[in-house]
């Protein structure tokens, strides 16, 4: 433990034996540098909650606590030390009472914004504006000078270029997240956002390990997988959010979740103790393993009101100073607004999100059950919805899987809906040629034949052309409506027989 530590904690304790606490809160006597200062710190903290002050009545409270003569002489002995540092050096105590000071603005801050949202959720209107005036008199009153100070200590340095942006989810060969940067992941409700979160947990959890597993096409980029992947629901039962969690380690490929994974779901916690657990969880994975990613499920439910908009700013100015402390991402899953094609997120909450976003990715689901996962003002590169990442419900599988490329869906969309319409103009022609006994029951006809049917059918007297049959004949050919079985002659294919099927055939006449 550095000396510098040590001294700065026994102003600390000095300041408090001297002074007392500021404000109805202790300074934390667990964040000591040593267990002797800790114990030291409680016993001040308690002698002043006693309504005790100074050296004198501190030692007084100390012998009263403790039994043993080893254990009184052992806290006499460390006050008098520290009693006898802040009194030879009385400057200190002007900066120590400024560290206790500030750490009490920062707990008065957070128990305002939890009373704050208690009031917004009970609508006691005389109670918010209470709490309002309690906040801006705090911020008002706050160390101006220290805030300057560690403003100035980030100013531009050219000889100090602080690290790249360290790319660790990708969907395909985009960028999605990167450290010290929020991505939004949105979508209507029932569109597969659960799919996708389930698959993000997943291949974070997977890492640079080669695995089996359905991840929709996302990736780990990071070198790194060793740190702590921190999942937060707000929306789901119990049911849901274990079935979900289940999944990620299915789609990792891994068979247990391991330590890296915590997912804690937080649906019978208040708004204002949900940020504080996200706080504390990060600060306590940071300090066991490093955070790799962190992915909130339901971020509109760790404010009040996603519609206020001092509070949504406030949140993701809050969220993006914890990417940055953390070095990891921020993945929030939100809502879109019902009844509207335009993507467009709940509140201000949504728009500043989408604002500030390293990736903004958006699911459609279109009437065929087909997921789509793409994103405009990317940081990196967009994803049109053309290009985008499709997925479905596989009942074999039981959840959902990789579907392919937008743009080969609907190539494959398009074909089949050509191959519907050929079949539908062939087969009336070949029925009707068996009917009448041309060729046998299993009739092949050449262009000319077909032209001639075609106009009996019709009861009119145009012929079609023959080059120009002909040319119909192959087309129906390519999408395997029809199969050549000699040169210039066509039989009807199987339905739902494939290009490769087709090809394998005898083309024999039969």
């Amino acid at each position: 433990m550095e000396a510098g530590a040590i001294s700065a904690a026994r102003r600390c304790v000095a300041s408090m034996m001297e002074y007392g606490p500021v404000g109805p809160l202790d300074f934390p006597p667990a964040v000591m540098p040593t267990p002797e200062l800790a114990t030291i710190a409680t016993v001040a903290r308690d002698a002043w909650n006693d309504g005790r002050r100074g050296y004198g009545e501190v030692i007084g409270f100390a012998m009263e606590r403790e039994q043993t003569q080893a254990a009184q002489d052992a806290i006499r002995a460390s006050i008098a030390d520290v009693a006898e540092e802040a009194t030879e050096r009385p400057e200190v105590l002007e900066h120590a009472a400024a560290l206790v000071l500030e750490y009490h603005r920062t707990r008065q801050r957070q128990h305002l914004s939890w009373r704050l949202a208690a009031a917004l959720e009970a609508g006691d209107d005389a109670a918010v504006a209470g709490i309002i005036a309690e906040i801006a008199a705090l911020e008002a009153d706050s160390g101006a000078a220290s805030l300057l100070e560690a403003a100035y200590a980030l100013r531009f340095d050219p000889d100090s270029e602080p690290p790249p942006d360290e790319i660790l989810l990708t969907i395909g060969d985009v960028p999605v997240a990167a450290s010290g940067n929020i991505t939004v992941i949105q979508g209507k409700s029932k569109v597969g956002k659960s799919a996708v979160v389930a698959a993000v947990l997943g291949a974070a959890l997977r890492g640079r390990q080669s695995r089996q597993g359905d991840l929709l096409a996302f990736e780990w980029a990071s070198d790194s997988d060793t740190g702590a992947i921190i999942h937060i629901d707000s929306e789901q039962s119990p049911c849901d959010w274990h079935r979900l969690v289940s999944l990620a380690v299915t789609r990792s490929g891994l068979t247990v979740a391991g330590e890296r994974l915590v997912s804690l779901p937080l649906v019978q916690f208040s708004r204002g103790e949900r940020m504080e657990i996200i706080r504390q969880a990060m600060e306590r994975e940071h300090k066991r393993r490093g955070v790799a990613l962190v992915v909130l499920d339901g971020v509109a439910d760790v404010c009040a009101s996603p519609n206020d908009e001092a509070e949504s700013l406030a949140l993701v100015s809050v969220l993006l100073a914890l990417c940055h402390r953390y070095g990891t991402a921020v993945v929030c899953v939100l809502h879109e607004n019902p009844g509207t094609e335009a993507a467009k997120t709940r509140g201000h909450l949504g728009s500043e999100l989408n604002r500030k976003a390293f990736a903004n990715l958006r699911i459609d689901k279109d009437e065929s059950g087909v997921s789509t996962v793409y994103g405009g003002d990317m940081r990196r590169r967009d994803i049109p919805k053309v290009q985008g990442y499709c997925f479905q419900w596989n009942p074999s599988a039981g959840m959902h899987t990789y579907a392919g490329r937008a743009a080969g869906l609907q190539a494959a969309k398009r074909d089949a809906e050509a191959v519907t319409k050929t079949r539908a103009e062939w087969e009336p022609v070949f029925s009707y040629a068996g009917e009448i006994g041309t060729n046998g029951l299993c009739p092949d006809l050449s262009a000319e034949e077909a032209a001639r049917l075609e106009r009996d059918m019709s009861g009119t007297e145009s012929l079609t052309k023959t080059d120009a049959m002909k040319k119909r004949m192959q087309r129906a050919e390519t999408l395997g409506v029809l199969r050549k079985t000699t040169p210039g002659r066509w039989t009807l294919a199987a339905s739902g027989q494939s290009g490769h099927e087709r090809d394998n055939l005898d083309t024999s006449r039969p």
